[in-house]
């Protein structure tokens, strides 16, 4: 009996444990800090894991707008007013979408917080 019911409460302890380990998601994450002149540029993002698939084109069609990276968006932040590609962009963080193409992307920056 003894024996029994330790062999019971170590295999419920043992199930208790493995059910609390979490596996790392298939596509990582990343982030990258980086200052630029005066300014701090922060980009956190997730990129698809491949796994023998065609990602852009397929996964990821094009001429379609796409909620750039792979688990959730792909945020950009900025510590002080930027221009990109000519336009201004406040002080703040952006999730980031783009449209790829097969010769050129067009790039999104959608405000999230100021």
């Amino acid at each position: 009996m003894k024996y029994t019911l330790l062999a019971f409460m170590s295999l419920f302890v043992a199930t208790t444990l493995t059910a609390q380990i979490e596996a790392p998601q298939p596509s990582p994450s990343a982030m990258v800090k980086q200052t630029v002149g005066l300014t701090e540029v922060t980009l956190e993002y997730s990129r698809p894991a491949m796994r023998d698939r065609d990602i852009f084109g397929d996964l990821v069609p094009f001429d379609k707008m796409w909620r750039t990276g792979a688990n959730a968006n792909s945020e950009v932040s900025f510590s002080d007013d930027v221009m990109v590609a000519g336009k201004e962009l406040k002080a703040g963080t952006y999730a980031v979408f783009t449209k790829p193409g097969k010769k050129e992307w067009d790039v999104y920056f959608i405000i999230e917080k100021n």
